[in-house]
């Protein structure tokens, strides 16, 4: 598992655990890919004679910008920056593309990137309000909050965008009360139209001020720390970094700060500091299962699955809640492992508290049909999944996959025309109808389905399967052929 989907995954997963954290007040003493295990693209047979479905060897502005933002959608964010970055060297006189660029510089960590990526948009529009907010955000992201500063001074007071920034900067500034009377206002004014997000993470830092002044006798180090969660929760990460340095030079024996510190490390990709925050977390609380659960994420990050699971093992042994996001998790790194029986079993426990997830029947129908050859138990999770979901094509697909595993063609027919009834381009239907007809010996219709599977699922482990199978049932035709031909005996002449 590469580091970059770890990432992802910590990212995706994780976001609303940390938010929903409870934060204390210091002690004033000492305290499996779907389908495929390779996730190697595999090419469509590339002789024309044989299947012309390669994709062309260029692209248009268009499509470039149509493909970043499905990746870009999808959380592929070095996918999205190769095709953004194509697209601006096809219409480099277009701001679009440079700020879409810069924005998923941004979100992958690059601030530098990003920083060179709004200048040149600028350089198109000077007077652009959206490249301008690009900058300031990517000096933020390099802790460069003299330039952010300077910069949103100079822009229009009464925009709450600005207004937004120039609030997180007064934090990064000391200057608290400044900051307060900003986000409050964005938080409760009802005169002006103010962006949902902004009011959203707005009231994350009144609340934090709430919570403050709960404690009557509450330290200036406790309010820092409250505002760098609501830095976090509001995903600022680099701005909440050193804030987090100050209350931890001030107070080395916070539990919390250094959570938290953790926390915004693994979201901006400092995996190895984040390991040594959430271990220094630990340290001072063997028993939180949120440092261990964080300390399990760090590591898998880091690509040690063993301390990974060991990690996380200890989180649901301390009661870590909630229960089926851990157990799904530890199904993941078991699958990873290669232990399937538990990684099954790990699933199955989310399945039981969690029967509306798509994504865990998939994992665990492939195990049982591709891994622990149980067709039967597949098929009684397909029909679970069918029971709490008739609305979602997959689970009519599910049904007929795992129907075709056990030889009950007809039967997998019937879900499986069902599902594509539901969603004609559903790319997993259509590659499962290929299985089906490729086991009943019918190659040109599997090879048909499998065609149109990887048409639409380019890209991903649907596409990338359906390529493999097309080719080798067209290898074994042309193998057969081959064996067909007649050789006759040289003539005297």
């Amino acid at each position: 598992m590469n580091k970059a989907l770890g990432i992802l995954w910590v990212l995706i997963i994780t976001g609303a655990v940390f938010i929903g954290m409870n934060l204390f007040e210091p002690n004033s003493g000492n305290p499996e890919n779907q389908n495929e295990d390779s996730n190697t693209p595999i090419e469509i047979v590339t002789q024309q004679e044989i299947i012309d479905v390669s994709e062309a060897d260029s692209k248009t502005y268009t499509e470039y910008i149509k493909t970043a933002q499905e990746h870009f959608n999808k959380g592929e964010l070095n996918k999205a920056i190769e095709d953004y970055t194509s697209a601006v060297r096809l219409n480099p006189r277009s701001k679009e593309p440079l700020i879409a660029l810069g924005n998923t510089y941004l979100l992958n960590n690059q601030p530098s990137e990003s920083k060179a990526t709004f200048r040149a948009a600028q350089d198109l529009d000077p007077y652009s309000m959206e490249i301008q907010i690009g900058l300031v955000r990517s000096y933020i992201n390099l802790r460069d909050i003299e330039k952010a500063k300077e910069m949103l001074d100079n822009l229009e007071e009464t925009d709450s965008v600005v207004q937004y920034y120039k609030g997180i900067v007064l934090i990064l500034f000391k200057d608290f009360e400044g900051a307060k009377e900003i986000f409050t206002f964005l938080a409760t004014n009802e005169e002006f139209t103010i962006p949902d997000w902004i009011r959203t993470n707005s009231l994350k830092f009144t609340d934090a001020y709430d919570t403050f002044t709960f404690y009557s006798e509450g330290e200036d180090v406790h309010l820092k720390t409250l505002l760098a969660k609501a830095l976090s929760d509001a995903e600022e990460f680099e701005a909440a970094i050193p804030l987090l340095y100050d209350i931890i030079a001030e107070k080395n024996d916070y539990r919390d700060a250094w959570l938290i510190l953790g926390y915004a490390y693994l979201n901006t990709n400092k995996i190895l500091d984040s390991i040594d925050a959430f271990t220094q977390a630990k340290a001072l609380n063997e028993d939180k299962p949120e440092t261990l659960f964080f300390l399990g994420l760090a590591h898998y990050a880091n690509n040690n699955i063993e301390k990974a699971i060991y990690y996380l093992e200890e989180a649901d042994r301390k009661g870590y809640e909630p229960k089926d996001e851990i157990s799904l998790r530890l199904g993941d790194l078991y699958l990873l492992k290669k232990d399937y029986e538990k990684s099954t079993i790990k699933y199955e426990e989310t399945l039981s508290m969690n029967k509306k997830s798509m994504d865990v029947y998939v994992r665990a129908i492939w195990l049982n049909l591709n891994k622990l050859n149980n067709p039967a138990k597949a098929l009684k999770l397909a029909n679970i999944a069918l029971e709490h979901n008739p609305e979602e094509p997959m689970s009519y697909n599910l049904v007929g996959w795992s129907k075709t595993a056990l030889g009950d063609f007809e039967e997998a027919n019937k879900y499986l025309k069902e599902a594509l009834a539901m969603n004609p381009d559903f790319d997993a239907a259509h590659l499962n109808f290929g299985w089906l007809y490729e086991l009943q010996g019918k190659t040109a219709l599997a090879k048909e389905y499998y065609k149109r599977a990887y048409m639409l699922g380019q890209g991903g482990s649907i596409g990338n399967l359906a390529a493999q199978r097309y080719n080798s049932l067209t290898e074994a035709e042309l193998k057969n052929k081959y064996l067909q031909v007649n050789i006759s005996a040289p003539s005297n002449n």
